[in-house]
């Protein structure tokens, strides 16, 4: 009789581990098939998400102007003349200006470009208006800050610093990547009257920083 309950006691404890095992394994195969398709969609967020370095169109994904919600920042660095950080209230940001392209530091006009972008917004309160990322973790934003011209009443305009830097000619319209400014119409504006200037970047026949960033990831 001892006998038979220790065989049934043995039958039940080999059950309870088959059935353990059997859960350990599908708990694993769900866990690795939801990993999957988690891997999967992150991998079509960072495809679908603009480089802003790169040589293709970004894909254009609409915007409300309603989900763009406006922040109070201050400047701490500017890297060059269309890369800034900024710190609001207490969150820091790489700053990606949306649908510019400034001349990189090791091209003509570079330092340049870098020295308005300093005088613009350096060491000061800007406003800025998120509008994505890119798939380096840079906010691709507009950015207003208060300039150094007066209005006929007297108060201080607000400048667009993208329209600012495009139409004194220290950058480029970035036509492939700015599908979603919201300023889209006053950059290109500002760059045909650059073009009619002769100014900055279009005083000669300068390297696009897009070709130029090509040329160097080639070599």
């Amino acid at each position: 009789m001892q006998g038979l309950r220790l065989f049934f006691l043995w039958l039940i404890v080999e059950t309870m581990k088959e059935k353990f095992v059997e859960s350990v394994v599908t708990i694993i195969a769900i866990a690795g098939i939801v990993s999957f398709f988690l891997w999967q969609n992150h991998q079509r967020e960072i495809a679908n998400s603009p480089s802003y370095e790169g040589d293709q169109p970004a894909i254009i994904r609409p915007i409300r102007l309603a989900d763009t919600q406006f922040r109070i920042c201050e400047t701490t660095k500017v890297f060059d003349g269309d890369t800034i950080a900024v710190d609001c209230d207490g969150e820091k940001l790489k700053l990606r200006f949306c649908g510019i392209d400034a001349p990189e530091l090791s091209q003509p006009l570079g330092d340049e470009s870098k020295a308005l972008m300093v005088k613009l917004v350096g060491g000061k309160q800007v406003v800025i208006r998120p509008i994505e990322r890119d798939r380096y973790g840079r906010t691709i934003a507009e950015v207003e800050v208060k300039s150094d011209r007066k209005r006929f009443d007297g108060e201080y305009e607000i400048a667009f610093v993208g329209g600012e830097m495009i139409g004194a000619g220290m950058a480029y319209h970035y036509r492939q990547f700015s599908g979603n400014c919201p300023n889209r119409e006053i950059i290109v504006n500002a760059e045909d009257e650059a073009k009619k200037k002769k100014i900055g970047v279009w005083s000669g026949n300068f390297q696009k920083p897009w070709d130029y960033r090509k040329a160097q990831r080639s070599n």
